[in-house]
């Protein structure tokens, strides 16, 4: 019997994530990221070329201050 060593890829994620990734980032559905983290402030939206875009560093800001 053949031993195979199994090694796990971390999915390294991007520094700016559009809407959907940064709920899946976050762990939520896109209508609770948008209403939780959004619409309060606590995340904002930074416009660019291919739409708004998150900042990765500031949704785990959010979260780990999140009461």
């Amino acid at each position: 019997m053949d031993q195979h060593t199994t090694s796990q890829t971390v999915t390294e994620w991007p520094r700016w994530l559009n809407l959907k990734d940064g709920a899946k980032y976050a762990g939520c559905s896109v209508n609770t990221f948008r209403r939780h983290l959004v619409a309060t402030g606590r995340v904002t939206a930074h416009l660019t070329d291919f739409g708004n875009r998150y900042d990765r560093d500031e949704i785990s800001q959010a979260i780990e201050n999140w009461y």
